[in-house]
């Protein structure tokens, strides 16, 4: 059952990002001169000082760490739990958090292929990019 998750607050460099998953893009941060993505995001290149564009990614990872949450956080994740909670390394080579849905919490492992998908938040202009097991 998909959920409405809260928008994402704050963090003017990150709302690219929210946009295109609204869109069902999974839009990160690229600097040219350096060829490299970048997260989290920011006005420019950690690197070399470059203004960042934004690319969209393949969407496809795999899980590099996890956790199980048993007790929800969030009032909006009580009927949810236990849910994944996990770090995703896209195949670009990025790292994000994000949450590993639509399976059962046991079934995440490290190293799991996962696929990006996108889900609706609160703010009609932003969505969440989570991610579902491959196979």
């Amino acid at each position: 059952m998909a959920m409405i998750h809260s928008a994402p607050r704050g963090n003017r460099e990150a709302r690219p990002h929210w946009v295109a998953a609204r869109e069902g893009r999974l839009a990160m941060p690229f600097c040219q001169p350096c060829n490299a993505w970048n997260w989290p995001p920011a006005g420019a290149c950690p690197h070399c000082g470059t203004a960042l564009t934004w690319r969209d990614c393949s969407g496809a990872g795999r899980v590099v760490s996890f956790s199980i949450v048993r007790r929800a956080v969030q009032p909006e994740w009580k009927d949810h739990a236990p849910y994944v909670v996990a770090v995703i390394e896209l195949a670009e080579g990025v790292r994000l958090l994000s949450n590993v849905v639509d399976c059962p919490a046991e079934e995440v492992t490290m190293g799991a292929a996962v696929q990006v998908a996108f889900h609706e938040t609160t703010d009609p202009e932003l969505g969440l990019p989570v991610f579902r097991l491959v196979g």
